[in-house]
Formats: C-alpha cells, structure tokens, sequence
C-alpha cells in the first residue's frame, strides 16, 4: 500500500509535507505550494546547510568537497525534475550533467566540447558517452568524489577565485553553490509564472511529482 504519511520535505517554517499533502495540491491545483515545494525540499536538504553564517562553522567546518557532493547529486535530481529525458537517469548521469551545464547560463563555462543539446534530448535506446569538459567534469570531480573521496587528474575544490579556472582546473566550490541556487530558485519562479495546466514546464514537473509519489508505494 501507498504510506500517504511519508514525510516529502519541510517548508522554510519547518512545517512537514507528506505525501498526501502533495497529492491534495496536484489535485487542488497549487500553483504557488507546488513550486515552493520544489525549492523547499531540495535547497533544505542539498544547499541549506552550507549556508551556515557561524563564524566557527565557515573557519572549521565547512568544506569544499561536501559542498561539491551535494551540488552534484542535487543537479541530476534537478534535471529529473525538469526534463523529461532524464525522468529516469539510468544510463544518462554522464549526459545529465552536460545537459544541464548547457542550458544554465551561470554554468555555461562547464559545457565547452560537449555534446550539442539535440544529442542530450534526443531519446536514445543506447548509451551515448559525454565529450570535453562535461566529461572530464563528470569522470573526475563528480564520480571522483562520490565514490573515491577525491579529485582526479589533476582537478581542484577550491573556495575562492573564479567559479572555474579550465586552465588550472580548479572550481571555487562557494561560487558554483550560490549559482546552484540561482538556477533552482529561477526554476521556482518559472512554476509561479507559468500557465499551470498547459505550459511544458508544469506538465514535466506535475510528471515527475507522480512518478515519486508511484514510488512511495511499499509492501
């Protein structure tokens, strides 16, 4: 059976949302609780902690790599949300990170070499590889420090400077966190503009809120 009172996120006044919560604004058609919904559940749990102001904190805690891990699971689960292709991101992680460097202008600077955006949409029944910096981005900072607690091949987390020196191969973690930011408030603000039942924006995102609330089911 479906447990309608799993907990989905927590708004900015700690209020919790369950599952039934959700189900009910879909059905109500809640355009404004919907788009906050987004941006709740996944700054709260991705970015928030990062932006910590305690001095003690950003002196002695605060870290490039955890900023960097977080940034990078945050940015396949965003694509999931917001384009169809990537709904299901078995076999796509690689070209989910071209795509969205591709199409966010704060992240254009990542997207040099790779693929053209015809080849990320496109619907393929084989693995089609990434190429140029989203590759070695993706091979060697977001494979790299999800499974082997490091950068490879000579890539650097840094928190200062530009957001990203492709000469020097460094990335002010710092920097691309406050463009993550941008990019998934910008994605709430398109929800509150859009027309709720016929832009393409809402029908993607009201798809990929079914298909969660489809696996919320259990034995």
């Amino acid at each position: 059976m479906k447990n309608t009172d799993l907990i989905l996120a927590k708004d900015l006044n700690g209020q919790k949302i369950y599952i039934k919560t959700l189900e009910k604004w879909l059905a109500d058609g809640n355009q404004k609780e919907l788009a906050d919904f987004f941006f709740d559940r996944f700054y709260t749990r991705y970015l928030k902690p990062f932006d910590y102001k305690h001095k003690n904190y950003i002196t002695s805690y605060k870290n490039g790599f955890a900023i960097m891990a977080s940034c990078c699971l945050l940015i396949e689960t965003f694509i999931s949300y917001t384009n169809n292709e990537f709904k299901n991101n078995r076999q796509k992680s690689e070209r989910s990170f071209g795509y969205f460097f591709l199409t966010n202008k704060e992240f254009i600077c990542f997207s040099e070499g790779g693929l053209e955006l015809n080849k990320y949409e496109k619907q393929l029944t084989k693995y089609l590889n990434n190429r140029g910096i989203p590759k070695d981005f993706y091979s060697n900072v977001r494979c790299g420090i999800l499974h082997n607690g490091e950068t490879k091949n000579n890539w650097k987390i840094i928190r200062e400077g530009d957001l990203f020196d492709k000469k020097n191969k460094t990335i002010n973690a710092s920097e691309f966190l406050k463009n993550l930011v941008i990019v998934i408030e910008r994605f709430r603000n398109s929800l509150l503009k859009a027309d709720f039942d016929n832009d393409e924006i809402w029908k993607t995102y009201k798809s990929r809120l079914i298909f969660m609330i489809e696996k919320s089911y259990t034995n």
